[in-house]
């Protein structure tokens, strides 16, 4: 079965959770909501992206997106239709890739990332089941459907180039199999020159979706 985000928070992101908390420390920056706080200052944001802190998918339709990651997953066959091949974009891991629904920066709890084993608990007011690991997070809706907010792989310390490959499936299937899909893959670099700001509506469009 694919991997999977539900894009609720109507983007994704992809980040090393060691590498967002150091520059959090570095720049002193003791808010949690942090998707709130680079919507709002544009110049840390772009530091965000120059030193390849993290890289968002912003503005897609509340989907559940299959994921892949190329060296560790199958890409996508026949059966899907590739929409976008964008690439260069700067993303420093130090402790693995994580994927995740972009509200999960808004609060950014880095104790989520540092999970030592799998726990299952619950949460007000409605006693929903949630699920966290060392390698994914979800949680079941009241209606019983699974929704992953995060995933991890395991991918060695170091500066990359993120490529982005967007994908639609030619015949859709039915909910909750998704119908949409990102194939990433990381290219090693000794430094980063430049960056590309994924936020350029004019330059990229993430939103597959509405490609279908």
């Amino acid at each position: 079965m694919d991997r999977m985000i539900d894009a609720g928070g109507y983007g994704i992101c992809l980040f090393s959770a060691n590498t967002l908390q150091e520059f959090l420390k570095r720049e002193k920056i003791r808010k949690k909501k942090v998707l709130s706080l680079l919507q709002k200052n544009d110049s840390l944001y772009l530091l965000t992206q120059k030193e390849g802190v993290l890289v968002p998918l912003p503005q897609i339709d509340d989907e559940n997106y299959a994921i892949k990651l190329a060296g560790q997953d199958e890409p996508f066959d026949d059966k899907w239709e590739r929409k976008i091949n964008y690439e260069g974009f700067n993303l420093e891991i130090k402790d693995g890739l994580w994927i995740t629904d972009i509200d999960q920066l808004e609060p950014f709890e880095q104790l989520e990332y540092h999970a030592e084993k799998a726990e299952f608990y619950t949460t007000p007011p409605f006693g929903l089941e949630h699920y966290r690991s060392p390698q994914e997070r979800w949680y079941k809706t009241l209606n019983e459907h699974i929704v992953y907010t995060a995933i991890k792989y395991d991918v060695p310390a170091g500066k990359y180039l993120l490529s982005i490959q967007g994908y639609v499936r030619k015949k859709s299937l039915e909910n909750p199999t998704p119908n949409c899909g990102f194939f990433f893959s990381l290219t090693a670099v000794d430094t980063f020159e430049g960056f590309k700001n994924p936020r350029e509506a004019d330059d990229y469009d993430f939103n597959i979706a509405s490609m279908k």
